[in-house]
C-alpha cells in the first residue's frame, strides 16, 4: 500500500462531506497487507470523527527509516493511565450505556491486533497542543 492510498481513503471521507485531510505524504512504498491497513486506518478515522470530529492524516518516517501512518485529532486525548487500556476489547472511555455516544469498545482494539498481525504497532498518545495521535508504524 502507498501513501496515495492513504490519500485516496481521505478522499472517500471527503466525499462525504467528513472532515478528513492529509498532511506530510513522504512517497514511501509499503508492503503489506492492503486490506487489514485499511481497515486500521477506517477504524482510527471513525474513531477520530465520532470523538473530535475531525481527523488529519500524516505519514511521517523516523530515523531508522520506519514508515508510519499517523491519525491526529484536537481536543482533550485520553486520560494518560488510559492509552494502554483503550486498546483491549470492550473497554470504553464513555461508560454509559448509550452505544451512540461510546461505541462498543472494539475499534481501537480490532486495530491494534491488526497492526500487530502485519507486523507493526499501535502506539496512541497525547499531543503536547492537545488531542490524540495514533500511529501505525510498519518497517
Amino acid at each position: 500500500m502507498s501513501d496515495p492510498s492513504s490519500r485516496s481513503l481521505a478522499f472517500d471521507y471527503q466525499d462525504m462531506g467528513k472532515p478528513v485531510t492529509v498532511h506530510g505524504i513522504s512517497g514511501a512504498v509499503l508492503t503489506t497487507r492492503p486490506h487489514a491497513l485499511r481497515r486500521i486506518l477506517t477504524n482510527l478515522i471513525d474513531n477520530a470523527l465520532k470523538f473530535a470530529g475531525e481527523a488529519e492524516i500524516t505519514v511521517p518516517r523516523d530515523g531508522a527509516g520506519r514508515i508510519g501512518i499517523a491519525v491526529r485529532v484536537t481536543g482533550p486525548g485520553i486520560p494518560e493511565h488510559q492509552l494502554t487500556a483503550v486498546l483491549q476489547p470492550f473497554y470504553r472511555l464513555e461508560q454509559s450505556r448509550n452505544r451512540d455516544s461510546g461505541g462498543t469498545g472494539l475499534g481501537l482494539a480490532i486495530a491494534h491486533q491488526l497492526a500487530l498481525a502485519i507486523g507493526g504497532s499501535l502506539p496512541l498518545r497525547n499531543r503536547q497542543a492537545g488531542g490524540l495521535c495514533a500511529e501505525v508504524t510498519l518497517g
